[in-house]
């Protein structure tokens, strides 16, 4: 089958968005299909055609200036926006393809499809927002397009109930053999894996750290990333009492993630707001539990309930610092549930769902 993804953001990107558009597009190359990404390119000096891994991308508003509009209370540059949906809409009118997988960023481009091949679209929604105007789109959007998906069932939830249209599921998936487990008592201390940027919170993870170390919490504090908010993050550790125990390593490559989630013994996320964070994903199937946050805007709460895989807390340091003590005294049981859980996470099982799902509409608009 010949598959479109139309996406805001693709690789070399970084962001959970842009791992599951790109890692979803070589699953389905493995499976015989072929896969075009129709994106918009973040950066200056994006060739607008190239093939990667065999997915073949397509930048179709490449200013360079996407991540960096004039105005910066924009976020995004939306001339790029403007220009991309109108372009889609080219592209997808000429008929080139079986079946449309849309990112739910950047919105506009929804509006861009076609009528006549809207049955045979699906949006996928990766996080909700409490947001007065896109809690009205997240209720209207559904109803655009044939099928709608989300990244956890909670966000699906939140998507039905909202729109009345049915919401399957494709998570955020992972290669299960690539990651390594090690027993409880070969593990210590806490790691965060990802952006540092500010809703991903990290003083709430760093202030509870220091409470539970008080505590008698085993191990280190590791922080891994980079993102605008690395210097305040650097600070901010240095002033923490438990600043000689907290490292923040900047980025690291895959081998080096692999290896942190493999020997550390409680995965700390205090982010306001997550859709699916791959992170998760690859923790379970390292056997890390997970501690996050109840914020409303966080699904990776909503991760840790459905598969067992940790600890939900309140939103203050105290509470982190609970759960973080309350991990590392039942860690066994945390560790196997997420093993468990991470084994439907695997990207051949959710690339075979999607195809199973796009061969089923393509035959039913054979039939109409």
């Amino acid at each position: 089958m010949r598959f479109a993804f139309l996406t805001e953001l693709y690789a070399p990107s970084v962001g959970g968005q842009e791992v599951f558009f790109q890692e979803l597009g070589e699953a389905m190359v493995r499976r015989g299909h072929t896969v075009d990404v129709y994106c918009i390119g973040h950066v200056a000096g994006l060739p607008d055609l190239e093939v990667v891994n065999g997915v073949t991308v397509h930048r179709k508003a490449n200013s360079g200036r996407y991540k960096a509009p004039r105005i910066k209370a924009l976020r995004r540059n939306w001339s790029d926006i403007s220009r991309y949906s109108a372009q889609i809409r080219r592209v997808v009118a000429r008929g080139g393809h079986d079946f449309y997988l849309l990112n739910e960023w950047p919105l506009m481009h929804v509006l861009a499809l076609p009528g006549k091949v809207r049955p045979r679209s699906a949006l996928h929604w990766c996080e909700i927002r409490e947001d007065p105007l896109l809690r009205t789109l997240q209720a209207q959007f559904p109803k655009l397009v044939g099928s709608n998906f989300a990244v956890s069932e909670a966000v699906a939830a939140v998507i039905t109930r909202q729109s009345g249209r049915e919401c399957g599921v494709l998570p955020s998936g992972i290669e299960a053999a690539r990651y390594r487990v090690a027993p409880g008592d070969e593990r210590s201390g806490a790691l965060y894996v990802g952006r540092l940027a500010p809703h991903k919170n990290l003083p709430l993870l760093i202030d509870g750290f220091a409470l539970a170390a008080e505590r008698g919490f085993v191990g280190d504090l590791v922080i891994a990333g980079d993102g605008p908010s690395r210097a305040d993050v650097e600070a901010y550790a240095r002033r923490s009492p438990a600043g000689a125990r907290v490292r923040v390593l900047g980025s690291v490559d895959e081998a080096q993630k692999i290896g942190l989630l493999s020997t550390s013994s409680v995965l700390g996320m205090p982010s306001r707001r997550e859709g699916f964070p791959r992170v998760i994903a690859e923790a379970m199937a390292s056997g890390l539990p997970v501690v996050t946050a109840d914020f409303s805007e966080n699904g990776a709460k909503d991760v840790v309930k459905q598969y067992g895989a940790g600890v939900i807390c309140g939103t203050e340091p105290e509470n982190f610092a609970d759960a973080l003590l309350a991990v590392q005294a039942g860690w066994d049981g945390y560790s196997w549930a997420g093993l468990a859980g991470a084994a439907n996470l695997d990207w051949s099982h959710i690339a075979e769902k999607l195809e199973k799902h796009a061969e089923r509409t393509v035959e039913g608009s054979k039939a109409r």
